[in-house]
Formats: structure tokens, C-alpha cells, sequence
């Protein structure tokens, strides 16, 4: 990775006299003031652009560190073959065609065996990269003249996506890179490897991710712990999160838990910042990239504006992100009330009024006012930083960044509008050596701020966050997921209450289970792969005679053999549930990020309303409580209107014990519902009803899937 990123010297193959993409990646060495040695590669010329061009990678003199692929994707590979043998340890691989869009797969092959056997290789598909620090830029896109080095470093997938938030943030907001990576399909190293490089490098406080899939989940999570120790902020886009593959269909919780919404749930769990819009993601790593890291930041924000109309749209938008608005104590009303006009507003936000520009000295008196609070929560001021402002502008503009200076707050300057032109680099610069960020367009800026005590939370876990894989469940029950009965005692063992099920091979002995249950039962068919049995008439409810036991056996195994499963010839019955509320809970072990927990309201409720949220697991008590509270619908868990609340506590404990189970038996099968799941009135526990297993091996597991309650 040394090679890659600080290489001494670098050859370029696929430049040539011509405009080119190689030629290209020359010209940005050359521009970025590359004190190491540059060659080209190309049979035809004796040099380019006056650098020394070689016939072959071969006839290269000793000592490359690294090599700029930029020919057809055939040739790339024994180009890098070829280098492999010459002993250069890294690449940067800018061509295409190794496996995109189901093209190329042999090719890229060949790459994955050139990393494996030692060489670093950025890409293919990719741009290149950048070190600012080191001035290289073995890199195909265009570079900007304004190169600063700073506290940044940005890794994406896509070049475009991470071209487009590194230029504009450097070049229009002055912000300082130490690295810029566009390191497309990872064939070779990946996402987490770079991480992995910034944050071991004291230069970097923030490192910004785009990606499209992880490679190496706990390489990252072992990233963000390091990070936390360090305090430098890890954050995270995805994008195409809408387009994201379903684990699987069958199953409620394969089709609820997508791949990124168990990615957010791990991101979460590692203390990494995922920002789920890419414009605020780019306003997000300026906010981390110049805020100072304030320990006593409260998780609330007070608006500062001179106009009523914008300080109405933050307020909106700060409520939709979840954002409070800190409230004023009495004493701050009255030192506000004191120095605003009468028509000034007292309360969160606040509306300097025309004041704020023709007063130079009413916004001092308003931060004074607010600063005497002994609450810090961040204060959000509007500002326009558009280049040709009036002096009262920039007047405004010094007195936010000396009410920052001086009280060593979180202040935030934000224009209202992205829009408008070129912004004044001087009034940015001031900002910025303040500690004030400078963010663009009111909606963008508050939802970035909602961020700043996520941060603050994820430094405080100090590397506790991530991998859960150390916490060693107590209970490892052997079972078989395809058998309802081996499923129910597992589980039943890690803490979880089934409620009572027996199997039946005929009538009689139907009608023998129905008079040891004492009471009205569900009978269901049994046969592999049969899911979703009520919706083919597979499931009987309130059979509370022999004479009904007997007939709906008949009729739900008749309708199972009607849809195709010939085997039916069992049925499974247990005794009906009353009252309670119904809930749903799941497990969902991802191929790559391991085994997830999702909640939600049970039913048909967790089919119609989506209402579902899903963490790793295992899960402590608290994170089981915050997935609880969590959903939109627990204030029907919790008591509405009239409706008894339910045994949270009990609830709570169930989820606890599905996560121990799901950590234990990761790997042997791909999901598990428990739906309904029937919690009683505080004290009267929670009982699971239903349980179905998707093992991936097969078309399905033969549980049952809808039981009725």
C-alpha cells in the first residue's frame, strides 16, 4: 500500500503523443509537482511530453514503485503480469472490462491472482488517485490548479461520484485533502484497505467513504475502532441503496431486511456515520472536516438568522431529520428580549431582522446573549459567502466567526441556497480559520448537523462499537431447521417462549393431541418447502371439537397436495392465542455482514406497514429497547389513547435471546421469522406463535409461516 500511495517513482503505460488517458495521468504528475521519477510506456515513441518512453514494461529500469495501466483491458493483463515478473509491487489500473456487467470475468481473474500473490492494484474501472501531501497524482480525470493538502481523505467506488465532492470542496471551499482515491471494481485493494491506510495517518481526521458493496466488513469495523480512539470521524455513502438486492424472497424477514438495511445496521453498530443523501453527504465532510470536536455539544441546535422566511426552512427541516430546537432558559429570553427590536423574535430560531445588517453590533449582542447559556448546543447562522457581498455581509461573516473564536462553540455558517455563483474564497478562509464550517443550502446544512452528535456518541463508545463476534454466546443449541419441534426447543433454550406444538401422522392422533391441549387448536399442513400456508388454505384455526380436528386435517393436508406438495401427509397443532398484541421478529444472517435482528408489528402489519427495524446482533438489552421504541407503531406497544401498554420487559428479553440465538447458529440457515409473536399486559410475557425457516438449501424449510392467534 506504501508503493501505491507514496510511490518514488511511477511509469504510465498507454501514454503516448497523443490525447490519451495515460498522456493524461502524466500531465496531473507533471501539474501536481511529482518530485519522483516519471516514465512512460509505449512501443511507439522515445518520449512523452519529454519523459523517457520505454517499449515494454520489461526494458523499465529498477526500482518503479508503481505502475498507471491505461490500455485495453486484454493487453492490461499481461501488462501487469509483466510487471509481477519485473518485481513492481503496485498499480493503478484505470481500464474497464473485468467483470462489469457480467464481461471480462476471466480477466479478472488474472488481476485477483496478481493481488493475491502480492501486487497492490487499485481498480480496474477506476480514475486513480491523489496524494496531496506527497504531491502525486497518478490520476486520469481533471485536476484542479487549486491542490490544498489537509485533513480530508475521500475512497469511492465511483470516480465520478468522489470527483465530484473532492473538486468542488477544495476548489470552491477551500478545504484540504491529504488523499483522494477512486478505486473502482477492488479487485485488489479494496474500500477497507484504504481506510485502513488514512486513519493510521496522523495527518487525517476525517475519512469519507463512497461505495457501492464492502469487501471486508470486519476490516472496516476494525477501522472505526481505531478511529474512535483516535477521534477522527469515519462516514459512509452508499449509493444505488434503493437498487440493493433482497437476501431472499420467501421469508418476511429476507424480503424486509435488504443488504442495506443490515449494512445500516452494521454501520451502526461500528460507529461509522452513514449519510443517506450524497449532497449531504458532501456538506457533511465539511461540517467534520472544520468543526471543532466539542465534547459538551447537547444534541440540539439554535438558528440564527436575518431573515424570518429562511429561518422558517431550517426549522422544518431540522424537525423532519429529528433535530430539536434548544429551548431558552427564562434568563436568555430576557437578554434577547433586551437587545432585539420589537418585533424581533426571542425564541428558537431566531430572526435578527434587518437589524443583523444595518446594526453592526446586534449580532454580537445576540451571540452574547446566547453564548451566557450554560447549555452547548450548536448554533446554525446564516451567512451568504457569495463572492461580491456588501460590507455588511462580510461584516456579519466576522462577527459569527469571532463569536466562535472567542467561546470555542460549534458554530456553523450556512447560505441559504447552494445557488448564485462563485462563493468569496477570503470571507470561506476567514471562516474557516475560526473553526466555522461553510455549508451550502439550508436543507442540506441542518440534516449534516443531526451528525455532530452521532460523532460524539460513536468517540464516546472509544472502540467498544463494532465487531460483535467477540461476545461469546453461552448457548449453542444443536438443531435441524427444517424441523418445527428441534427449531422450538433451540430456541426455547436460548430464552424465547414458543408456544406449545405437537406433530400428528393420522387423525387419531390429531384428536389425541387436541384433548392434551384442553382447548381449541390450529391445525397446519406439514410438508417441505411449504410457506405462506394460510395463503393456500394449509392453515385451520379454533378447531375446538374432535369432529373438526379430524375434518380440518383432512382438508388443510387435501389443499396442500391441491398446491403441489404431494408429501403433505402431517400436520402440526397447537393451541390457540388469545389476546395480546402481535408482533414480529426475525433473523436475517447475511452472507457478508453475518446474522441481523428486525422488529416490527406483527401480522399482517409487518407486510403492509414496512414498520421494521433491524440491528446486529447479538443485542443488549438497551439496543433491544431501542429497537422496541424504535418503530413507528410502539406507541401501540406502549400504551395509546386508552390501549393498555404491553410487557416491554418481557418483549425486550425475547430479542435478547433471538440475537444469542442468531450469533450462535450463524451460517445455519438464512432466515427466521417469528411471526405473530403475542405480548401480554406488563407481567404476562411475550410467546412466540410461528415460527418459519428459510435454510438456502433447499427451496424452503417446512415450518409453519402464518399461525393465528
Amino acid at each position: 500500500m506504501k508503493e501505491l500511495l507514496e510511490p518514488r517513482s511511477i511509469a504510465v503505460v498507454g501514454a503516448s503523443q497523443r490525447r490519451a488517458r495515460g498522456t493524461g495521468v502524466i500531465v496531473n504528475l507533471r501539474d501536481a509537482g511529482f518530485a519522483g521519477e516519471i516514465f512512460a510506456v509505449n512501443p511507439r515513441y522515445q518520449d512523452v511530453l519529454g519523459y523517457r518512453c520505454y517499449p515494454t514494461v520489461s526494458e523499465l529500469p529498477d526500482g518503479v514503485d508503481c505502475l498507471v495501466v491505461a490500455v485495453s483491458a486484454d493487453a492490461a493483463c499481461d501488462v501487469l503480469e509483466a510487471a509481477q515478473r519485473r518485481g513492481i509491487p503496485a498499480a493503478v489500473v484505470l481500464t474497464a472490462g473485468f467483470g462489469e456487467g457480467g464481461i471480462g470475468d476471466a480477466r479478472a481473474r488474472r488481476l485477483q491472482a496478481l493481488a493475491a500473490k502480492g501486487m497492490c492494484i487499485c481498480g480496474p474501472n477506476c480514475f486513480g488517485l491523489i496524494n496531496l501531501k506527497s504531491k502525486i497524482a497518478a490520476y486520469s480525470g481533471p485536476l484542479s490548479r487549486q491542490l490544498r493538502a489537509g485533513n480530508v481523505a475521500l475512497v469511492s467506488q465511483s470516480g465520478g461520484l468522489g470527483a465530484s465532492a473532492f473538486a468542488p470542496l477544495m476548489a470552491d471551499r477551500g478545504l484540504g485533502f491529504g488523499y483522494f482515491v477512486s478505486c473502482g471494481n477492488q479487485l485488489g485493494a479494496t474500500i477497507e484497505d484504504f481506510a485502513d491506510y488514512f486513519v493510521d495517518d496522523p495527518a487525517i481526521d476525517v475519512i469519507a467513504i463512497v461505495i457501492e458493496a464492502l469487501k471486508n466488513p470486519r476490516k472496516l469495523a476494525a477501522v472505526a475502532r481505531k478511529a474512535h480512539a483516535a477521534r477522527k470521524s469515519l462516514l459512509l455513502y452508499q449509493a444505488g441503496r434503493s437498487a440493493t438486492g433482497q437476501i431472499m424472497i420467501r421469508s418476511h424477514t429476507g424480503a424486509l431486511a435488504s443488504n442495506g438495511e443490515v449494512l445500516a445496521a452494521f454501520l451502526r453498530r461500528c460507529g461509522i456515520v452513514q449519510v443517506r443523501d450524497f449532497d449531504e453527504f458532501v456538506e457533511t465532510i465539511a461540517l467534520f472536516a472544520v468543526a471543532p470536536r466539542d465534547d459538551g455539544i447537547t444534541n440540539d441546535v439554535i438558528v440564527v438568522s436575518g431573515s424570518g422566511g429562511n429561518a422558517a426552512i431550517a426549522t422544518d427541516v431540522l424537525e423532519d431529520a429529528g433535530v430539536a430546537l434548544a429551548d431558552f432558559e427564562p434568563e436568555t429570553r430576557q437578554r434577547l428580549r433586551d437587545v432585539q427590536p420589537e418585533f424581533g423574535s426571542v425564541t428558537n430560531p431566531i430572526d435578527g431582522t434587518g437589524a443583523m445588517y444595518d446594526d453592526p453590533e446586534h449580532l454580537p449582542r445576540i451571540f452574547a446573549a446566547l453564548l451566557a447559556e450554560r447549555r452547548r448546543p450548536a448554533i446554525a447562522a446564516s451567512v451568504s459567502v457569495r463572492t461580491g457581498g456588501n460590507e455588511s455581509v462580510r461584516r456579519l461573516a466576522d462577527g459569527v466567526a469571532d463569536a466562535a473564536r472567542s467561546s470555542g462553540r460549534t458554530v456553523v455558517a450556512f447560505q441559504y441556497s447552494p445557488l448564485g455563483g462563485p462563493l468569496d474564497s477570503e470571507m470561506i478562509g476567514m471562516l474557516h480559520g475560526a473553526g466555522v464550517p461553510v455549508l451550502l443550502g439550508v436543507s442540506n446544512a441542518m440534516r449534516a448537523l443531526r451528525y455532530l452528535p452521532i460523532r460524539r456518541e460513536y468517540w464516546a463508545r472509544a472502540g467498544a462499537a463494532a465487531d460483535a463476534s467477540s461476545a461469546a454466546p453461552s448457548i449453542r443449541p444443536d438443531f435441524n431447521a427444517g424441523d418445527f419441534l428441534s427449531v422450538r426447543k433451540a430456541l426455547m433454550a436460548s430464552g424465547i417462549a414458543v408456544v406449545d406444538a405437537a406433530l400428528a401422522g393420522s387423525e387419531e392422533e390429531a384428536v389425541a393431541v387436541h384433548r392434551r391441549f384442553g382447548g381449541p387448536v390450529a391445525i397446519k399442513a406439514e410438508a417441505p418447502g411449504l410457506l405462506h400456508k394460510s395463503d393456500i388454505g394449509c392453515v385451520s384455526l379454533g378447531c375446538d371439537t374432535a369432529e373438526k380436528v379430524a375434518a380440518a386435517c383432512r382438508q388443510v393436508i387435501q389443499n396442500a397436495r391441491n398446491a403441489g406438495f404431494r408429501t403433505a401427509s402431517q400436520v402440526l397443532i397447537q393451541p390457540m392465542m388469545t389476546g395480546g398484541t402481535e408482533v414480529y421478529a426475525g433473523i436475517v444472517d447475511d452472507p457478508l455482514f453475518g446474522p441481523a435482528i428486525c422488529f416490527g408489528l406483527g401480522g399482517i402489519f409487518v407486510e403492509v406497514l414496512n414498520d421494521v427495524r433491524t440491528e446486529m446482533a447479538p443485542l443488549s438489552h438497551a439496543q433491544a429497547l431501542t429497537m422496541i421504541h424504535g418503530i413507528k407503531g410502539s406507541k401501540i406497544l406502549t400504551g395509546v389513547r386508552g390501549r393498555k401498554g404491553c410487557d416491554i420487559e418481557a418483549l425486550a428479553n425475547l430479542l435478547v435471546g433471538l440475537g444469542r440465538f442468531a450469533f450462535a447458529n450463524a451460517g445455519k440457515f438464512r432466515a427466521l421469522d417469528l411471526n405473530p409473536i403475542i405480548v401480554g399486559a406488563p407481567g404476562e410475557g411475550a410467546v412466540a406463535v410461528d415460527i418459519a425457516v428459510e435454510t438456502g438449501n433447499e427451496e424452503a424449510a417446512s415450518l409453519p409461516a402464518h399461525a393465528a392467534s
